[in-house]
């Protein structure tokens, strides 16, 4: 008994197989057996004719063709490797303008900014430098008629412009007087021989007595705390310059007013 309409037979002339389970070709669709599917073995036209993708190059003058595509980021037209920089990225004359503009801006926030830094820079130097004249002019005449114990050897001495304390000034000594001690000395034994020399009471030794302490002339802050400090420390710490003017003073404080240092 025969079952016509069972299986398909396989296209090809020198097959005619009957198949049960064919295989389609994906490019025409036809079934066929399974020595026969390809595309080789019954020779498919419609694989022939299937063109594999190609880009052209955009120029004018190009044939260059390409299976990638490759196109420009701004005006999307693919261009071969020899012509991807075709001119589309550069800037026109007004672009170029506003950028040179926009990045100009932070160039001369900076400049303005160096001119500044430069004049400060510039102005604390000038000042330093007649400070450092000032103090060298004010040493000088200090040193012409200083007092001070005789036994400090004059390598050993530095020079100061002593304020006396208002609270016990000497009316024969007068406001101020130039004063050497030895630098190697503390702050406590420089103290008490400044007051020696102005003649004033110095309460180191008695407890709960307001102390005698050194302050800037120029700021009235306190020089230093520490009374064991030696001189040459603070020297070294910039705390301290031969020949500036100093405040010898009862205080507890931290600074005085130096209005009333005349």
């Amino acid at each position: 008994m025969e079952f016509p309409n069972l299986g398909v037979k396989c296209p090809v002339e020198d097959c005619k197989r009957l198949n049960f389970e064919p295989f389609s070709c994906k490019h025409c669709h036809i079934l066929f057996c399974i020595k026969h599917f390809d595309v080789v073995s019954h020779n498919c036209k419609n694989f022939h004719k299937t063109k594999l993708s190609s880009y052209l190059c955009s120029d004018e003058s190009c044939t260059q063709t390409s299976a990638i595509e490759m196109l420009c980021v701004k005006c999307k037209k693919h261009s071969c490797l020899q012509h991807r920089y075709h001119g589309c990225l550069e800037y026109t004359n007004e672009e170029r303008t506003t950028k040179l503009k926009k990045w100009q801006i932070p160039k001369k926030q900076f400049a303005e900014a160096k001119a500044i830094v430069d004049q400060e820079i510039s102005n604390n130097l000038k000042k330093s430098k007649n400070t450092a004249m000032a103090n060298k002019v004010r040493l000088m005449r200090i040193k012409g008629s200083a007092v001070g114990p005789k036994t400090v050897p004059m390598n050993e001495r530095c020079y100061f412009l002593v304020y006396a304390s208002i609270k016990a000034c000497n009316k024969n000594v007068g406001p101020s007087k130039g004063i050497y001690v030895n630098m190697n000395w503390i702050v406590e034994k420089a103290i008490n021989s400044m007051a020696e020399m102005l003649k004033i009471p110095n309460s180191s030794d008695i407890e709960n007595a307001a102390k005698l302490h050194l302050f800037h002339h120029s700021t009235g802050t306190l020089i230093s705390n520490a009374m064991d400090i030696p001189l040459t420390k603070l020297f070294e710490n910039s705390e301290l310059v031969d020949g500036q003017s100093v405040i010898l003073e009862y205080s507890n404080d931290t600074s005085v007013n130096t209005t009333l240092y005349k």
